[in-house]
């Protein structure tokens, strides 16, 4: 992110959430735009305090080229979906690898009969549900 000094952030820039709803995309993706440098943006404030405000005239220019190819905006949009899923599907595999590991600690211990065995029922159910939406990602 270039940052600028002297810019009427009133009327030039718009913030994350404008320039979300503005290109009809969530907040992450841009986040990403930013990184990427396909739009451009700067950090103001104090630590603590700070925003990022981001060019209006790069978001219309952006915008500008999504809408001009009718099929290049549809597998974005498609691209944006997916890549959301699929951070959804992480965040529960990561959430089971937790579950599995607690519970090879708990193995360790002395367990009342019964729990463990629950337990790996409610890991193996969350394991297939995740691999089954992970393939469907793929897949799409």
């Amino acid at each position: 992110m270039a940052n600028r000094v002297g810019m009427d952030a009133t009327h030039t820039t718009l913030t994350v959430a404008q320039a979300a709803e503005t290109l009809g995309v969530s907040e992450r993706t841009v986040w990403r735009y930013l990184k990427a440098g396909r739009i451009d943006g700067h950090t103001v404030g104090e630590i603590g305090s700070q925003r990022t405000l981001i060019d209006r005239d790069s978001v219309d220019a952006l915008r500008g080229n999504r809408g001009s190819d009718p099929e290049a905006a549809r597998l974005r949009a498609d691209l944006d979906r997916l890549t959301e899923h699929l951070a959804q599907v992480t965040a529960e595999r990561d959430a089971l690898a937790h579950r599995v590991a607690s519970l090879q600690l708990a193995v360790g211990r002395s367990v009342p009969d019964g729990i463990l065995g629950r337990a790996a029922t409610g890991v193996a159910t969350g394991v297939a549900t995740a691999v089954a939406r992970f393939r469907s990602v793929r897949a799409a």
